[in-house]
């Protein structure tokens, strides 16, 4: 049993449309839902994470209904950002924290995968080399990173060729990290968790569309829209929970064309 005295909640993929639905999903339903179930259950939360690819459709609409949302939400908020996201101004609004954030002995700290005009990410390995010289100064502290794209394969071929690109080289520097506990990630719509170098990176469900996983082309599953629920103590102890919203949000296309 962990001592929770920091908790931490993870959402991402969003993938707001405004007016209909997306590949069969209200996504703007779906999301209020996610919202929605955080305050019931989670309002003690001291830290959000919001992973990225927020608007789908890039309607003033969508933007504002994403807005009001989050902002139901009182804490402090970080955000990376997807490939899907491509107002500069509406991120750079949002990203009010820069990427950073403090609590007694744990840092929480974005690296950025995102590469304007591609699906894939791709990491500034001397910006990453940078962090990793500051953390590893600091002797006392426990580290969590979080970004968008994925490092590690899924698995599905239609998908794997949207990983982070210089995935090896970054996984070289981050597990050189001393005192990092867990790296997260969004992007790929699906519950994941690999320990790697003594080091747990765990990926997301969407608020939006699942994906299917172990599959050649591209499917949607029918899983509940879920976020992820970090628990952690000051010995650097962490409990990691995925949790699923039930609700109706529609019906996954069954032979969706690639989003």
């Amino acid at each position: 049993m962990i001592a929770n005295n920091f908790k931490m909640v993870f959402l991402s993929d969003m993938h707001l449309v405004h007016g209909k639905k997306f590949l069969g999903i209200d996504t703007f339903n779906s999301f209020k839902a996610v919202v929605d179930h955080i305050l019931q259950f989670h309002s003690d939360l001291d830290c959000l994470l919001i992973g990225g690819d927020l608007i789908q459709d890039q309607k003033k609409e969508s933007f504002d209904f994403f807005k009001s949302q989050i902002d139901r939400i009182v804490s402090p908020k970080l955000y990376a950002r997807g490939n899907h996201d491509l107002s500069d101004s509406f991120f750079s609004n949002l990203d009010t924290n820069n990427g950073k954030f403090s609590y007694d002995n744990w840092e929480i700290i974005r690296v950025d995968t995102y590469s304007k005009g591609n699906i894939y990410g791709e990491v500034d390995i001397d910006n990453l080399n940078k962090i990793a010289t500051v953390l590893n100064k600091i002797k006392d502290k426990h580290f969590i990173l979080f970004m968008h794209h994925n490092l590690f394969l899924t698995s599905s071929p239609w998908l794997d060729v949207h990983i982070t690109k210089n995935k090896d080289e970054v996984l070289r520097i981050i597990s050189k990290i001393k005192n990092i506990k867990l790296v997260i990630n969004g992007h790929i719509h699906q519950e994941t968790k690999v320990e790697y170098k003594g080091i747990t990176f765990v990926s997301s469900p969407s608020t939006s569309i699942q994906f299917t996983s172990n599959q050649e082309n591209f499917k949607l599953d029918d899983i509940f829209p879920g976020y992820l629920i970090v628990s952690l103590d000051k010995k650097g102890n962490k409990k990691i929970h995925c949790q699923r919203v039930e609700g109706s949000f529609g019906v996954p296309e069954k032979n969706p064309e690639t989003y």
